[in-house]
């Protein structure tokens, strides 16, 4: 009797078993259920995430990841099949997405989105929005508010049924991860950029230009962002999960999620290393050991991928490869972003908004201070609004993360709002100060001297400049491979009276040493002599060059002066690295109000193993006048650019998912032997990067041949980058660009 009553009790709790099984698929079944409910199959709920139409929708199709990537402030569908007709009143259904590893609903890393009446834009909720009476298949339209926190989430469908017995039976069915990312398309995001063109640019172009040089010589080089790569969108995510606050702080940092200012501030800081063991190591000394030079990189795919992979910085790289990451992981997250170059961009260590020089009478660089003039230097602009600044501050958002200054514990810059950079509002926002320096701070060249025990002091202020940095402030065009100018965001004109009275606003919040006070009180540029220096267009690594030194006469009276010039290799940041000639050229007449002229000749020889990364050099110059004792300088910043050595062979049009073969032909552009040459290939869409070593050296004149395969992965335009690294020169790049079309 007692093994009947067992039996009978095992048998109750399968069939309740299957009445909680059942009760899953429906999802959210009204009324009571029917008699027969019980006698129906068991099988579980089929959800249809309908990956391909919501892909297409939230404007993700071209991302990697097997999972579903969706956009916030919009809504998606999803298909549910039940095994019997869904009853509203009975039946509830709940849709949970849990955020991290402790998700909660008070911070909300844990989301209930419940079935309602109607979408609220502003609130998680579903509706149906289809029913077919035969097959149960319910169709459901899902919310996601404009303010969700953005990451990957787990996702359970939960339903709960009332039963006849009045139990009520709830089951929970996992389901598949997807991620929610910004939405640059709906006027809800704080990310929302009107223009479409602009979007296209800003969030879906993975092909983008990095411009560098000199603000004589302006070059753009092609850069594969690659955003929808591999693992790109994982490393991203990965990167704010790493950020110390996120350690330090988890439930407060986690909230922050959903606001593109941190999240854009976290980026900055975690795309470099120096502190937090992110993405990419700097390196400013022409040592790369241990690692390979910064001008190897043809774009950020390699380097996200290989720190995803390996959890290890990767080594080395400047400005241009922090702003080049931070473009792709920006974009991969959905915040419009693009790579910005200053030239001549000011390094301020000192808060003064002046950057600070020091020659001595003979031309000779003295190392005094920390401030530099950098020949070009390239960060991000990411477009948002300003919530947590008074009104008038939304739209472009200067962000670095290249590592130079400490901010608040780490390496990390901005957001910086370009307005109140413009307006010399320099305490809003995020190192705004600094920002503002970079663009708009006046240049000092002082001429020192030794006292009797040594110590270098000032003699006198060489030149002052107001208007020598923040020049040509440069960002890829929009559509178009053009350099677009947005130097007016930054800045009102040079010497307007808004320039001035801009400069004068962050000038009261510098921290101007007293020691220079007096000088800059007094002296004015161009008064007495001033200096000029030009060269010949396009002057070329291998080739002998001139730089023309030009002073004017600005005064009543005739002059004679000594002119006294030193030129060093130096590293694009203006520190100086290698002597490479020093010339004087003494008792020169100088007419009133009339200029005269001299050459500074060099050879290759002069220069030839004392060149670093980039070919920059700088020549500095002091004037002497005999007839007072007053002494002027400056400084003449430029580089030589690289011959073209690259010659990329393969058809114009590719199909897709074929394999083709590439041919790169290298000629040595160098009047010397290069050696350990180095050539890596890459291409969005084409191809991941492709190292290839040559095993000899390429004597002058000589040429080397290598074959790469390819196989296009995306249908549209595409292109072909490609680098070649050598011991004696380095940054020799060219591109080609195909059309990838279907088979």
């Amino acid at each position: 009797m007692q093994q009947q009553q067992q039996q009978q009790a095992h048998t109750n709790k399968r069939r309740r078993k299957r009445k909680s099984c059942l009760s899953c698929f429906c999802c959210y079944s009204s009324g009571s259920i029917a008699a027969n409910v019980e006698g129906l199959q068991l099988k579980t709920v089929d959800c249809d995430w309908m990956s391909s139409e919501n892909a297409s929708a939230h404007h993700t199709t071209e991302y990697s990841a097997k999972y579903l990537i969706l956009r916030r402030a919009q809504t998606f569908t999803m298909k549910m099949k039940f095994q019997r007709k869904f009853h509203k009143t009975a039946d509830r259904v709940v849709l949970e997405l849990n955020l991290g590893t402790s998700s909660q609903l008070m911070n909300e890393t844990k989301v209930r989105c419940p079935l309602v009446a109607t979408i609220d834009p502003a609130k998680w909720g579903m509706v149906i929005t289809h029913e077919e009476e035969e097959t149960f298949l319910v169709t459901f339209t899902v919310n996601i508010p404009p303010k969700a926190l953005v990451g990957k989430y787990k996702s359970v469908v939960e339903f709960t049924s009332q039963l006849e017995s009045g139990e009520s039976v709830t089951t929970r069915d996992n389901e598949p991860e997807f991620a929610i990312l910004f939405n640059p398309w709906s006027k809800l995001d704080s990310v929302y950029i009107e223009n479409e063109a602009e979007r296209e640019e800003y969030c879906l172009n993975d092909l983008g230009i990095v411009y560098r040089g000199s603000k004589y010589r302006i070059s753009g080089k092609k850069w594969n962002f690659g955003q929808f790569e591999e693992n790109i969108l994982e490393c991203s995510l990965l990167l704010l999960d790493k950020d110390k606050r996120a350690k330090e702080k988890p439930n407060k940092w986690i909230q922050k999620r959903g606001d593109p200012v941190w999240i854009s501030r976290a980026v900055s800081a975690m795309v470099n290393a120096q502190d937090d063991d992110g993405v990419l190591v700097g390196n400013w000394s022409g040592d790369y050991s241990g690692g390979v030079s910064p001008t190897k990189w043809n774009g950020s795919v390699e380097i996200l991928q290989q720190y995803y992979n390996t959890g290890k910085p990767v080594s080395y790289g400047q400005c241009w490869v922090f702003s080049g990451l931070v473009t792709t992981v920006l974009r991969s997250l959905g915040i419009p972003t693009r790579s910005v170059t200053n030239f001549a961009s000011a390094h301020d260590t000192e808060g003064s908004m002046t950057i600070d020089n020091y020659v001595d009478e003979s031309g000779e660089e003295i190392d005094l201070g920390g401030d530099s003039v950098w020949n070009f230097h390239v960060w991000n602009e990411c477009w948002m609004k300003r919530g947590d600044l008074p009104t008038g501050y939304d739209g472009w958002q200067a962000v670095d993360a290249t590592p130079q200054e400490i901010s608040l514990g780490l390496y990390q810059t901005g957001p910086a709002p370009l307005t109140a950079i413009k307006n010399g509002e320099v305490y809003l926002g995020f190192e705004t100060a600094f920002v503002f320096a970079e663009v708009n701070s006046d240049r000092a060249n002082w001429i020192v001297k030794q006292d009797e025990v040594g110590e270098y002091v000032i003699e006198t202020l060489g030149s002052r400049f107001p208007k020598s940095v923040g020049k040509y402030i440069s960002t890829k065009s929009v559509g178009s491979d053009d350099r677009l100018d947005v130097t007016n965001l930054y800045k009102y004109t040079e010497d307007s009276a808004e320039e001035r009275e801009a400069f004068k606003k962050a000038y009261a919040f510098g921290t101007l040493p007293e020691y220079q006070a007096g000088f800059l009180s007094v002296e004015e540029e161009g008064k007495g002599v001033s200096i000029d220096f030009s060269t010949a267009p396009n002057i070329r690594n291998g080739d002998g060059f001139a730089i023309v030194i030009t002073a004017q006469n600005d005064s009543a009276e005739k002059v004679t002066v000594d002119i006294s010039a030193v030129l060093h290799s130096t590293l694009y940041t203006g520190e100086k690295r290698r002597f490479i000639k020093r010339q004087r050229f003494s008792a020169v007449p100088v007419d009133t109000n009339s200029t005269v002229s001299r050459d500074f000749n060099v050879m290759f020889s002069d220069y030839n193993g004392k060149l670093v990364d980039l070919n920059s050099l700088r020549l500095s110059a002091v004037v002497k006048v005999k007839e007072t004792g007053k002494m002027f300088a400056d400084s003449y910043e430029f580089r030589l650019d690289n011959k073209e050595a690259i010659d990329i062979q393969i058809e114009n049009t590719l199909q897709i998912n074929k394999e083709y073969q590439v041919l790169v032909n290298f000629s040595n552009p160098l009047p010397t032997r290069l050696t350990n040459v180095v050539v890596t290939l890459e291409g969005p869409g084409l191809s991941e990067p492709l190292t290839r070593k040559l095993n000899r050296n390429v004597v002058a004149g000589g040429t080397a041949q290598f074959s790469f395969p390819i196989k296009p992965k995306k249908v549209g335009k595409k292109s072909i980058l490609v680098d070649v690294d050598a011991k004696q020169v380095k940054d020799l790049k060219n591109f080609f660009d195909v059309e990838v079309v279907s088979s």
